[in-house]
């Protein structure tokens, strides 16, 4: 039931949304600009070009933290208020930040460690080492499924890093199907929208071959990923409130 309900109001509130849809819009096509422009320059990088792609992949990286804080707070108050605005996109983005990004170091270490272990077996074992990589690589899955609502625990319920994994683990442990239904509802929905732009961009590229081409595919794209990246958020984030019975939803 809850299912159903959160893909349904995951549309409408990104319908609300349009103003981050466009904030986030901005950012990704800026970001697509400068993969462009320095892609054939990776092929042989000097130092200068390697050190301006790193510096500008850890702005990246640290701009997408504040983003996704401020996304989940702005998200948040729509779902339990029926409207937000830009200050709690920015105070939210704010307050969170620090705790989004050490769950995303414990998140991306757990993955290292899972990794370094199947990479391990396989360098070990050879043949053997494959199977169990990939058990491992399976269990992998379902342990990083298990910290997925660490995020909205932190914005929703105000929860420090480690309690926001603890209650997320214990969430999922308990709602496992319905957040795999809703995985795979979102999923399809997804690959079906991202077919039919595929076939665009094609199309795009065969009509305007070149750069404008590619500025034009990076900007659809980086709308489209910013209106899907919405949805998704407030889907998964209007399923959280109602499993946690969170009032106001």
């Amino acid at each position: 039931m809850f299912v159903k309900a959160s893909v349904k109001k995951g549309f409408g509130v990104v319908n609300q949304s349009l103003v981050i849809v466009a904030v986030l819009s901005l950012f990704g096509f800026v970001w697509n600009l400068i993969n462009i422009y320095f892609t054939p320059r990776l092929q042989n990088p000097s130092i200068k070009v390697s050190a301006i792609m790193i510096a500008a992949s850890l702005v990246f990286i640290s701009l997408s933290i504040f983003l996704q804080a401020g996304t989940l707070g702005y998200v948040r108050d729509t779902l339990k208020q029926g409207h937000a605005d830009l200050a709690a996109f920015i105070s939210v983005g704010t307050r969170y930040y620090f705790r989004l990004l050490l769950v995303g170091i414990i998140i991306t270490l757990t993955v290292m460690i899972f990794v370094l272990l199947g990479a391990l077996f396989v360098a070990l074992l050879k043949t053997v080492g494959i199977v169990i990589a990939v058990v491992i690589g399976l269990v992998a899955i379902y342990v990083i499924l298990l910290m997925f609502f660490a995020p909205y625990a932190v914005v929703i319920g105000d929860e420090k890093p480690i309690a926001s994994i603890k209650k997320s683990i214990g969430l999922v442990k308990k709602n496992l199907l319905g957040v795999l239904g809703i995985s795979g509802i979102l999923l399809l929905i997804g690959f079906v929208i991202g077919l039919l732009i595929g076939v665009i961009f094609g199309l795009l590229n065969v009509a305007a071959p070149g750069t404008v081409s590619q500025a034009i595919t990076a900007l659809l794209s980086s709308i489209l990923n910013a209106y899907l990246g919405i949805f998704v958020t407030a889907s998964f984030m209007n399923f959280y409130l109602e499993i946690t019975n969170t009032p106001g939803v």
